[in-house]
């Protein structure tokens, strides 16, 4: 079996043993019998932004695929530790985890860019970030395609 995600990054096989992680949706690739995947809302503080707005909850026993844009990196929190990070870099995390969305810049750039948004994630637990951001390459790209001229 081939697969492949949206956009070049890394792809995580992962084997679950009797878990439960949350995934951002656009993460999710695959899983394997015993592996049940289940949608529910990352909060209503992300309802706001386009990334984040639904996380996939994945639990059970078996395997896992996920990708991401960009490479992925697995950080573990002791307990009390605590770790923040943009929800546009999130991949998954462990329910063990408690998390907490919040705004960092104004209510307009917020609401209109879905930039702003970070996760406040406290230990322990395990979580996977992306090195790159969907949002952030397309910021970049939009300004450099061309316009079609208007025919009136």
């Amino acid at each position: 079996m081939l697969l492949a995600p949206t956009l070049p990054g890394d792809i995580v096989v992962r084997q679950l043993e009797q878990e439960t992680l949350l995934v951002q949706s656009g993460s999710y690739v695959a899983s394997s019998e015993g592996v049940d995947v289940g949608t529910g809302w990352g909060g209503a503080k992300t309802f706001f932004a386009r990334e984040g707005l639904i996380l996939l909850r994945i639990t059970g026993a078996g395997t896992l695929v996920l990708s991401s844009y960009g490479a992925i990196e697995e950080m573990e929190l002791a307990e009390g530790e605590t770790f923040t990070v943009d929800t546009g870099h999130l991949v998954a995390f462990s329910d063990r985890l408690g998390f907490n969305v919040r705004r960092v810049g104004g209510l307009k750039s917020t609401l209109f860019s879905g930039e702003g948004l970070v996760v406040d994630l406290s230990g322990p637990g395990r979580f996977w970030m992306q090195t790159r951001s969907e949002d952030a390459f397309l910021t970049w790209l939009i300004p450099k395609l061309p316009h079609r001229e208007s025919s009136d």
